[in-house]
């Protein structure tokens, strides 16, 4: 039997960036991940020659002191240990109800000149929505509310403002506008960044920093159940190999969850799973995301892909309303209406991702009620489907694409939920909606077991970090 002070369950960047910090800190840290590798989410892998990136497109840049990162990255020993790769806009947007394409700088003051420049008659909204992004954001009004004040029927300059909605949720009417004007501030105040070489770097990064602090990350073992002593509070862990064997018991009176909720409730006893869970009954799980990743014969700009970050609004689309229903258009079948999608050109930027095959990504919001009524066989024809109709749609704007595609690999909802183990496909935890998230903490209705992830706080990478953070310092405050 180990003794241990602090068990994580799950290799992720919320349970690898709180272990490294406890680590550091001197605390004896074991790490255990169901998977082959660490890093969940924040994972990069090749399908054969094709390198594919498991979520991470942009992020704000850590070392900007105002970034939610930078002070947990920081203390996590990571900070510098990866080289953070400027994106050079925060995105280009094209299609919908803009005409021509529109490139948003991710610079505060670029991006509100560009703005004004592009749409002169909404010079007074714009202001003032850049004076509310650097100040407080009012937490009850949505998105659109907002925007509404602001812009009235105007929806190409919503559009060209909100383009990268899906970075966040799919509807602008049920996003919180506080959550929307954090992240989408913090991309602005330090620019976008990709970790260079993929997201796997960082999460590699973060174990290491771990093991060289003397604790622990093992792979390939489960979490069969958390117990509790007789006071109700953590004592420990059982884990086990992936098959139900080897069952080994862990001594600890800290658990930390980088996982759902609903996955930690059965690995408790009946009545304080209960409570985990009705803790969180009045919680909507996140949007889920599909992830085409293209490979071409050759690099993306030589079909007029311009920017690292495109999004690519459809021409149904006349409003940025409209945007909420692109997530369930896969439940049926591929008719020439396509969902948004947002474009990554990998080989835009100093990316250092493997090529060729020249790594086109290609996102859109997707939920696990599109998948989940087929069998294995019409899954995968059904996949097929939308693969070609998403090609064919991407050729069309960009001539000549589809026949340099060489590799490919499509993730849906259900690949998300199968890999993650997140309900319902659930990519940023939590749906982020108007007033929620101000009462969420890593701490948990069982005493001694707290959340590193995103079901913490507000989703996404910077989301995921500053939970983390905040929970390594819950955990440090223990007497």
């Amino acid at each position: 039997m180990a003794q241990i002070d602090v068990v994580v369950i799950g290799a992720g960047l919320g349970g690898l960036t709180a272990g490294a910090i406890l680590a550091r800190e001197g605390r004896k840290v074991l790490v255990i991940e169901r998977g082959n590798s660490v890093g969940g989410a924040a994972s990069s892998y090749k399908v054969g020659d094709l390198f594919v990136e498991g979520s991470l497109h942009a992020t704000s840049d850590p070392h900007d002191p105002r970034d939610p990162k930078h002070d947990a990255l920081t203390r996590a020993g990571v900070r510098d240990a990866v080289q953070w790769v400027p994106a050079g806009s925060l995105y280009e947007v094209r299609g919908g109800p803009l005409g021509r394409p529109f490139v948003l700088p991710d610079d505060l003051a670029a991006a509100r000149a560009a703005l004004i420049e592009r749409f002169p008659k909404a010079q007074a909204g714009i202001a003032q929505l850049f004076d509310a992004l650097a100040g407080d954001a009012d937490p009850s009004l949505s998105l659109a509310q907002q925007l509404d004040r602001l812009f009235g029927d105007d929806e190409a300059v919503k559009c060209a403002i909100a383009a990268n909605l899906a970075y966040y949720h799919d509807d602008p009417a049920t996003l919180g506008w506080r959550q929307f004007a954090s992240a989408q501030g913090s991309f602005l105040r330090g620019g976008a960044r990709y970790v260079q070489g993929g997201s796997q770097r960082l999460s590699s990064a973060l174990a290491r920093v771990i093991m060289r602090a003397g604790s622990e990350v093992v792979l390939r073992r489960v979490v069969s159940a958390i117990s509790l002593d007789a006071d109700g509070a953590v004592n420990g862990v059982i884990h086990t190999a992936r098959d139900g064997s080897d069952p080994q018991r862990v001594e600890a009176g800290v658990v930390i969850g980088n996982a759902a909720p609903a996955a930690l409730a059965p690995m408790l006893p009946m009545e304080p799973a209960a409570r985990l869970t009705q803790s969180y009954a009045a919680q909507r799980p996140s949007i889920s995301l599909f992830a085409l990743t293209l490979g071409l014969a050759q690099p993306p700009r030589d079909f007029g892909v311009s920017a690292y970050s495109t999004q690519l609004l459809p021409d149904w689309m006349t409003s940025l309303a409209d945007y909420a229903q692109g997530t369930g258009l896969m439940a049926g079948e591929p008719a020439g209406k396509m969902p948004p999608l947002a474009i990554v050109d990998y080989a835009a930027i100093d990316a250092r991702v493997p090529a060729p095959p020249y790594v086109l990504s290609v996102v859109g919001p997707d939920r696990l009620s599109n998948w989940s009524a087929q069998d294995p066989d019409g899954y995968r024809a059904k996949r097929a489907r939308w693969q070609a109709a998403i090609v064919a749609h991407l050729d069309a704007q960009y001539p000549g694409l589809a026949a340099a595609v060489t590799h490919s690999s499509f993730n849906t909802a259900l690949s998300v939920q199968q890999y993650l183990n997140a309900p319902q496909g659930a990519v940023y935890g939590f749906a982020p909606l108007p007033g929620s998230g101000a009462d969420r903490s890593p701490r948990s209705a069982v005493p001694g077991l707290y959340l590193a992830s995103a079901y913490a706080g507000f989703g996404g990478y910077s989301g995921v970090v500053q939970s983390a953070a905040l929970c390594a310092d819950l955990v440090l405050q223990r007497r």
